[in-house]
């Protein structure tokens, strides 16, 4: 192979790859990436019944692109994370609405591929709800709406929530359908703030803290 060949495949491959990284970005409205941590902070809701054991803490109102006559989000995500109150324990995992038109694509039997800080990471989504019923191709079509979330753990929200990008993951089909998204670490940020504030007013956290001060 001469240097000239050697040199064209290299220009392709390059251009290919430069493509890939094209392809692989999100963008994000201008409105939600201006958005900052103590905008979230201050827009996150704590959802809590007396008569709940867990209190969950979630991100929702932070930013809604809101469609049509009653504000329907179409393809808007945020952050819960749902607090123990009797050991302050927290698991977290976002929650994601998807509207397309056609026939339902099925992302809740898929799976959800996401960044994290070491390499990517695939795992299992879990379906809310659908509006299969109502989702027809050809006869009184309407827009399919499919509810997802998947769990993520808080080593790697924060983590993510110092990162300069915003945290993009994508949904996978059976049927071979994707959609790309992302949270900004202002969002992560907003939420983790949030929680660390609720959880300090718990009692098992307070004793916990105490006796680690040596009270």
């Amino acid at each position: 192979m001469t240097k000239t060949h050697l040199l064209a495949l290299t220009t392709i491959a390059g251009l290919a790859l430069a493509g890939a990284a094209v392809a692989e970005t999100v963008k994000l409205p201008a409105k939600q990436t201006a958005l900052g941590v103590d905008h979230f902070h201050a827009q996150t809701q704590v959802l809590d019944d007396p008569l709940d054991i867990e209190t969950v803490v979630s991100t929702e109102r932070g930013f809604q692109t809101g469609k049509g006559m009653f504000r329907m989000p179409s393809n808007d995500n945020h952050l819960r994370a749902v607090v123990d109150k009797r050991t302050g324990a927290v698991r977290y995992e976002v929650r994601q609405t998807l509207t397309y038109q056609g026939s339902l694509r099925g992302y809740g039997q898929g799976a959800v591929a996401y960044q994290t800080s070491a390499f990517p990471v695939q795992a299992p989504v879990t379906k809310i709800r659908d509006n299969e019923g109502q989702c027809f191709l050809f006869e009184a079509p309407e827009l399919c709406r499919e509810e997802l979330s998947f769990s993520v753990s808080e080593t790697e929200l924060r983590k993510l929530a110092v990162q300069p990008a915003a945290w993009g993951f994508k949904f996978k089909s059976d049927k071979g359908f994707e959609h790309r998204t992302a949270i900004t670490p202002a969002e992560i940020a907003g939420l983790l703030k949030a929680v660390d504030g609720y959880r300090a007013t718990l009692p098992a956290v307070q004793a916990e803290a105490d006796t680690a001060a040596g009270g």
